[in-house]
């Protein structure tokens, strides 16, 4: 039979550092890579529409359908071996392109086969390499997070290729320094007790036990707030427990408990989060799951609990911050108070954030999470056309960012921040893209770290990676206050995608959810525009002019000079069809300031 071509997604696997492994102990890694075939590859590669069509001493070549299957296998794959060596593991590297091959018999050969070898050079041991191809195909198709290293050189290849790379011990990879800890005298701090159930078979009391380690290993991740360890919480078990007690001998303020029950290969996991002091519930959750697949569930689980936790915690703490009395109020209390005022996205509210911020450095004028934050609230002034002086503002921000350098590399939220300030002000996207990825890598259930991962997408002109990031951000934190922002993406991305009306239609949802907010009427009114809706687009305009009477074409081109030049001239077109003036019509005194 004369060989085929086809477009197919090949995997290529070997283990890292192999001839050095073989010559420290070669009967131990001979049967290592002995068990990895027979017991997870051979196994379950088929299962996920694999088939591994050659093997060369420590690798394997493998064509998959579908650049999903095969990703998801990989990443189960890696994960299986991780949880049951441990430190043992083998150091296995994938590489996964979506590439051109030829089919000849039983084997495969051309430019896809070669590409593979060459991108698995370039995956963290443990995890895997993707290329362009693939990493387009994944978007909304995986909850799995990969980090853009950027365009690479490979081997016997002329052009380099853009690779993104998945590390699932990116959090606990070496630092140059240790780990700032936060203060338990001001950062909240969290005790996971072990879940009640009703398991009576080994494998159900391993599944529980797992779940909740996974839990607390996701959750310790989040330098938001402490976490006890697993091993201290374990010994306080069963339904009689005394809440204000273990709060009171771990010093924690908050105590997450969760009961499970199962019914066949279904499980229902009830969540609890206990204020320690009151001993009163302020949330609770319940999730329900099939239970094949042990790992992707326990993960699933800790995902969501960490998601929503996040937001829930963080309102708490503003909540205890606005009962002190102002004479005990510390720089972390301000901030926290500040923070309903930033997400607001009303431009008192957002006067209110950055007073509330300057307070809280004339305290500490080295805390770097105000700084970031105060540079996030600035920003925010610019983009969303609260001040007739970008100058100043934008020297604001700059001095805060300063001030927050070097003090923030442990905190998602202030790296969030930081990113955010860094996009609106100087529209640095490469740097304030590596901050997001720093955020993500410490706590990938960070959504706000998401939903600025997803502007930057669009500000690029990558519209198309930016849905994921929104679709996540709204799916961690659905309680979110701040996850009408994540709808304001959404609406933007279907924008720079072509697509008007779909995108008019996020808009008036975000803008529904948030009352009073009338920035976004911009956005409404250039999506209309563009759509062909031209009345209703002249309205949302002249309702957002209202409070912005001296605004024309050059501020705003000033104000959204971050995004890429042809998102711009499409969004100032659609502004101007809606009757955004060219030059000053009316005097800035007749602002509101309620805008």
């Amino acid at each position: 039979m004369a060989p085929i071509r086809r477009l197919a997604a090949i995997l290529s696997m070997d283990v890292e550092d192999y001839s050095r492994l073989v010559e420290t102990d070669e009967t131990a890694v001979l049967a290592a890579l002995s068990r990895a075939f027979d017991d997870r590859i051979r196994p379950t590669i088929g299962q996920f529409g694999g088939e591994v069509f050659k093997t060369v001493g420590d690798g394997l070549l493998a064509e998959f359908s579908s650049p999903v299957s095969a990703v998801n296998w990989a990443a189960r794959f890696q994960r299986s071996i991780a949880a049951e060596e441990g430190d043992k593991a083998l150091p296995i590297r994938i590489g996964i392109v979506l590439g051109d091959v030829v089919v000849a018999r039983d084997d495969r050969f051309g430019a896809g086969v070669n590409l593979a070898a060459r991108v698995q050079e370039l995956s963290p041991a443990g995890g895997m390499a993707i290329s362009r191809g693939v990493f387009e195909y994944l978007t909304g198709r995986t909850d799995l997070y990969f980090t853009d290293i950027g365009l690479r050189p490979l081997k016997g290849l002329a052009e380099r290729q853009r690779i993104w790379i998945w590390n699932p011990k990116v959090v606990h990879a070496g630092r140059s320094r240790g780990l700032v800890v936060p203060d338990p005298a001001t950062h909240p701090s969290l005790a996971i007790l072990p879940f009640d159930h009703l398991a009576a078979d080994e494998e159900g009391i391993s599944f529980v036990t797992g779940m909740v380690e996974e839990i607390t290993a996701s959750l310790s991740r989040v330098k938001e707030f402490l976490v006890i360890a697993h091993q201290s919480a374990a010994a306080f078990v069963g339904p009689a427990v005394d809440i204000r007690a273990i709060a009171a001998e771990f010093g924690v303020r908050y105590i997450l408990r969760g009961t499970v029950r199962f019914s066949g290969r279904r499980m229902r996991v009830s969540l609890h989060l206990i204020d320690g002091e009151t001993a009163l519930q302020i949330w609770t959750d319940r999730i329900e799951a099939q239970i094949d697949d042990a790992f992707k569930v326990q993960d699933e689980i800790a995902e969501r609990v960490s998601g929503a936790l996040h937001p829930t915690i963080r309102q708490a703490e503003v909540e205890r911050s606005a009962r002190k009395p102002p004479g005990s109020l510390a720089a972390y209390d301000l901030t926290m108070r500040a923070l309903p005022h930033l997400w607001a996205h009303r431009r008192e509210e957002n006067e209110r954030a950055i007073s509330l911020i300057e307070e809280a450095l004339a305290l500490d004028e080295t805390y770097g999470r105000a700084a970031a934050i105060g540079a996030w609230a600035n920003a925010q002034h610019i983009v969303y056309n609260w001040t007739d002086d970008l100058f100043v503002q934008r020297a604001k921000g700059r001095a805060l960012l300063r001030d927050a350098s070097g003090r923030i590399e442990t905190d998602p939220l202030a790296l969030t921040a930081a990113a955010t300030a860094i996009m609106l002000i100087d529209g640095d996207l490469e740097r304030a893209n590596a901050l997001v990825d720093r955020a993500l890598d410490l706590d990938v259930n960070h959504a706000w770290a998401w939903t600025r991962r997803g502007f930057a997408r669009v500000y690029a002109g990558l519209a198309d990676e930016a849905f994921a990031c929104f679709e996540r951000a709204v799916r961690l934190s659905p309680r979110d206050p701040f996850s009408f922002n994540s709808l304001i993406g959404i609406g933007l991305a279907h924008f720079a995608s072509g697509r008007a009306a779909e995108a008019s239609r996020w808009t008036r949802r975000a803008l529904a959810e948030k009352s009073g907010m009338t920035w976004p009427l911009r956005d409404l009114a250039t999506f209309l525009a563009a759509a062909g809706e031209v009345e209703e687009a002249r309205a949302a305009m002249d309702e957002f002019l209202a409070a912005r009477p001296a605004m024309t074409v050059s501020v705003i081109r000033d104000a959204l000079h971050f995004m890429n030049p042809s998102l711009l001239d499409r969004y100032v077109s659609g502004l101007v069809a809606a009757g955004l003036p060219e030059e000053t019509l009316r005097p800035m005194g007749q602002a509101r300031p309620s805008a």
